[in-house]
């Protein structure tokens, strides 16, 4: 078998990808408009890739979280409206200028440097400004909002093309505070257009927010878990029908039968009972397989579930394969994903580990090379 990269590997499934984001626009309708979060090297999917991707099916604008990330993007040849929904320095603000990179507004000192620095590279800033409704991070309070778009149209080289908010949980059954957040937020809008402000782009739906509110889609929604295939708790809908784009594969690297009384790993921590055959497999924590799955994992040999024995290692962890028929040292073996009739999910993953499925995907290792599929050619 022939295999250029890394005998352990991402695979990311373009043809997903797509089939998510079309999903995602059947269910809110055509005349709202889709920001692709992008952060995080697209939640560890690979931002560049899946931005091209994303821009060539129609969304409108992409999301990042740090200024670094629309740096990275913008030298890559991304030219498409970024978005930075977290917060800045004043001494970041010459290189958001300069990369064309859309700053959220929150703070009426920053702004005015903001425009200071704009009115000096004589250039006309486009910003969103982020009203806080209840997530308690940056962001202006709902109840000082119009006071602030108010001030802020009075700033030179400023241009208001957006005003948003953020669901704090949008995930859960319980719906009363995301449609209290969303209430507030109608109200900012209602003040903004009763004193004749209308800014044309309003946003707030996060994923959870997509499948359960929308009366919170407003003029453009901001998918990200579920662009993946992934949804962000057991407690949302499954009716969007995305698919993961995700699957976390590597090889068996060597065998070695064991007798009873042998040990697995570091410390000991397993003993073989009987005799055993034991699969060693070449990824580890610091490829993002988390050490508390160290005896309780599985991943997928064959079409066949095979448990993780002993202690998850940096590099290399060890699998009882010896009721796996057939189990052979190049083996393909599914550590996130589907293989036959079997699979593991991201979400499940998750469960096991009391986290979510964002930190599964997000704490993928860069040294895992990841490699796209069902693309066309300009996308792979």
């Amino acid at each position: 078998m022939d295999i250029m990269h890394r005998p352990t590997w991402v695979e990311i499934d373009l043809n997903a990808l797509r089939h998510n984001l079309l999903s995602i626009q059947k269910k809110i309708g055509q005349q709202i408009k889709i920001m692709g979060i992008v952060k995080a090297d697209a939640y560890g999917h690979g931002d560049y890739e899946v931005s091209r991707v994303l821009l060539r099916h129609g969304v409108a604008m992409l999301g990042i979280a740090i200024l670094e990330e629309g740096i990275q993007l913008r030298d890559k040849g991304i030219q498409a409206p970024l978005l930075l929904l977290g917060g800045i320095f004043e001494e970041q603000i010459d290189t958001v200028i300069h990369h064309d990179v859309i700053p959220s507004v929150y703070d009426l000192g920053l702004a005015e440097v903001l425009s200071k620095r704009a009115q000096y590279f004589q250039k006309t800033m486009n910003v969103h400004v982020y009203v806080d409704t209840g997530m308690g991070s940056i962001g202006v309070r709902y109840d000082k909002a119009v006071e602030f778009v108010r001030s802020l149209q009075e700033m030179k080289n400023l241009s208001i093309g957006g005003i948003y908010t953020h669901c704090s949980g949008s995930d859960e059954r319980e719906s009363a505070y995301t449609d209290l957040q969303i209430s507030r937020f109608r109200d900012v809008l209602a003040h903004l257009d009763a004193i004749k402000i209308r800014i044309p782009l309003r946003h707030m739906a996060n994923s959870g927010a997509i499948i359960g509110h929308p009366n919170a889609y407003f003029t453009m929604v901001r998918p990200g878990l579920s662009l993946y295939g992934l949804y962000p708790s057991d407690e949302v809908s499954r009716d969007i029908g995305v698919r993961p784009v995700m699957c976390f594969k590597t090889r068996i690297i060597h065998i070695k039968d064991m007798e009873p009384g042998d040990a697995v790993g570091y410390g000991r921590a397993h003993t073989v009972a009987k005799p055993t055959r034991v699969a060693t497999l070449p990824f580890g924590y610091d490829d993002g397989y988390n050490r508390l799955l160290s005896g309780s994992g599985q991943v997928i040999i064959r079409g066949v579930k095979a448990p993780i024995i002993g202690r998850v290692c940096m590099d290399q962890c060890f699998v009882d394969v010896t009721h796996v028929q057939g189990a052979t040292v190049g083996d393909e073996v599914v550590v996130y994903g589907s293989q036959g009739q079997e699979s593991i999910s991201v979400e499940s993953v998750a469960k096991q580990l009391n986290t979510i499925p964002y930190e599964i995907t997000c704490n993928m290792s860069k040294r895992v090379p990841r490699v796209y599929v069902n693309g066309y050619k300009d996308e792979a």
